[in-house]
Order: C-alpha cells, then structure tokens, then sequence
C-alpha cells in the first residue's frame, strides 16, 4: 500500500507533466494539482512539523526579506540545477534554471526570488 507522501509526490509529478508547456505552465501545474488533490492532502504538503519546519511532503517553504513565504522543490544533476517556487495560493510561480557545475554565491537565490515575489517599492 502507497504511503501518503508516494500518492501527493506522484499526483504532484503528474499535474506538472500534464500542464500545458507555456510561460504559464507551473501556474497550470499548480491549478491541477489543486483540482487532483483533496484540500487536506494540500494541506498535509505545507505541514513541515516531521522535519522541523524545513521541509513538507515534497516541497520546502522559503520565507522572503518581506514577510512572504513561497513554497517549491530544486533539482540538481551534473551540470544543470532548476528551482520552481509558487505562493500557496499559486497565483505566482518562478521557475529558472541554472547551467553550471560551479559554485553559486549562496545569496543569489534568495536575491531572485525577493526580486519575483516581494512587492517592488520603486
């Protein structure tokens, strides 16, 4: 029998291979994975108590200089690394890729996801 966490990880997989490939593909992904996934299993995917607040059921909270959280996964293989984050609501999603086996200043990532989801005061 699956456990939970198999179930959410593969519907989860499936709504981002089903959606549509356009600049609005992840924001497509995450209307699916709304759709296929009863709300207390969503729920259950922000719930990071397990690992002490740093990680829920396939997805890992990543609070902003703003006050704004965003959730999303990163990969890595030899010579390529993608990161997607999403607000919970999924009305904003970032997705972006990294060509590159070197070593990235640790203080990019944050910097671009501020730069997409903090509110600009210019």
């Amino acid at each position: 029998m699956p456990t939970l966490r198999t179930v959410l990880s593969i519907t989860l997989l499936l709504a981002l291979l089903l959606a549509p490939t356009t600049s609005r593909a992840d924001s497509a992904a995450a209307s699916a994975a709304a759709r296929l996934l009863p709300s207390h299993w969503l729920r259950e995917m922000l719930n990071t108590r397990a690992a002490h607040g740093s990680y829920g059921m396939g997805i890992f909270p990543a609070k902003l200089p703003c006050g704004i959280t965003v959730w999303g996964h990163s990969g890595r293989i030899s010579g390529s690394c993608v990161r997607t984050a999403a607000t919970v609501d999924g009305r904003r999603v970032l997705t972006f890729r990294v060509n590159t086996d070197a070593i990235a200043d640790p203080r990019l990532e944050p910097a671009l996801l501020a730069a997409e989801f903090c509110p600009r005061t210019w």
